[in-house]
């Protein structure tokens, strides 16, 4: 989309096309695409993986370079003297009484009933609204819809926030200070686009795909190595891909693959799967292949694509070649908990948010829900701790607990 409103608003300068890679293999090729979305700027001369925020994507179409480079270099327009420039991407400070970040299910639903409970609310969100179940195929335990594709579900919530509160996507958030609440003094929100002054912030930041860990897993990614089936599964039709896991994703993205035409197999480390029965059962009735007992020791290409994935056997200690067009690494998530751990919210053993019933953290007025806080990581899970921390932030913003 940024693509497109600069070319509506430079007409005579800018030219963009969007591209349906599986109806363009050769163009796919030529540019080594391997993920969505992809943008390539000027024939080549500067490419960039992911969803930038506009203003980022502004500046490195104009310059052809990485932005992050140019503010490390001290080159960004509007810099002094190495000093990031005070009006750059920002719009207008604005107060609010709670700062949601993260437009997931748990994000959406604190918005929604901030809102209904009286507060002046935001949602920030520095990728696309959904969370990983926008990333979803197909979600079948939602109750009311038998079947819904992921985006879809996500999309509806989406919708219904917006009629009460903004969601702001492409909006990362940059720093936190706290200020002394004691003193009546807010939590000031620095983001990409602007500074917010709160009363309370709630943070839904989610979880991210874990990573194999295997050599050239990075080098790879966007380039035969995915994480995301219902995003990248399509580029595959017709070829040999591996799904590396054992869990509910992993037979999730095996039937989608399959579904899609894609030669599959699953790689396991395991000698039974952690997936629920029905998923292991159509696997099964659907006759994907799966190795047992096996693991991802490296994965090789040959310097634009991946050709050939390094597996050993477990139990006999073996190493064989597999040979590949891809494979979607789906072992499980990391919380998200950069912004937590920097305000100072205590984490469990597990590495994910400690919370009371109420969703309050450790820290009064910073609550958090939804999969940052590990446990059963469910859509109606989240939804209901969003709810709840969105309800404990209005009574404590009504009856500040920390003054008594």
């Amino acid at each position: 989309m940024s693509a497109i409103k600069c070319a509506i608003a430079k007409p005579g300068q800018i030219k963009a096309e969007c591209i349906e890679m599986s109806e363009n293999p050769e163009l796919t090729e030529r540019y080594g695409v391997g993920s969505v979305p992809h943008t390539i700027f000027n024939e080549g001369a500067h490419d960039v993986m992911g969803l930038l925020p506009e203003e980022r994507f502004v500046v490195e179409m104009v310059y052809l370079k990485s932005a992050e480079d140019m503010l490390a270099e001290g080159s960004l327009p509007g810099m002094e003297e190495g000093k990031t420039p005070s009006g750059y991407g920002t719009i207008e400070p604005g107060e609010v009484d709670l700062v949601i970040v993260g437009a997931g299910p748990a994000g959406l639903t604190a918005g929604i009933y901030a809102v209904r409970a009286g507060l002046k609310a935001v949602v920030l969100e520095k990728h696309i609204v959904g969370g990983q179940v926008a990333l979803t195929p197909i979600v079948e335990n939602y109750p009311g819809f038998v079947s819904v594709p992921g985006k879809q579900l996500m999309d509806i919530m989406s919708e219904h926030a917006r009629e009460y509160l903004p969601v702001h996507e492409g909006e990362s958030v940059d720093a936190i200070q706290m200020g002394n609440m004691k003193e009546g003094e807010t939590i000031i929100v620095t983001t990409s686009r602007g500074v917010y002054s709160a009363k309370a912030l709630i943070l839904t930041t989610g979880a991210t795909y874990r990573k194999l860990g295997a050599v050239g897993e990075d080098t790879y990614f966007g380039r035969g190595i995915n994480y995301c089936a219902s995003c990248d599964g399509y580029l595959y039709k017709g070829k040999s891909v591996a799904i590396i896991g054992g869990g509910n994703t992993a037979l999730t993205d095996a039937l989608h693959l399959k579904n899609l035409g894609v030669n599959v197999s699953i790689i396991h480390r395991g000698d039974t799967f952690r997936a629920q029965k029905p998923l292991q059962d159509s696997v099964n009735h659907e006759q994907i292949p799966i190795l047992w007992n096996t693991i991802v020791e490296e994965i090789e290409g040959d310097g634009r694509r991946v050709n050939n994935l390094k597996i050993r056997n477990l139990m006999t200690r073996a190493v064989t070649d597999m040979p590949v067009d891809g494979a979607f690494v789906a072992i499980g998530q990391e919380a998200s908990t950069g912004l937590a751990k920097s305000l100072g919210v205590k984490l469990k053993e597990d590495g994910f948010v400690k919370v009371e019933s109420d969703m309050r953290t450790n820290l009064p007025r910073v609550y958090a829900a939804g999969d940052l806080t590990g446990g059963l990581q469910q859509i109606v899970t989240a939804i209901g701790e969003g709810s709840i921390a969105a309800m404990s932030a209005f009574e404590d913003i009504s009856h500040p607990y920390w003054k008594k």
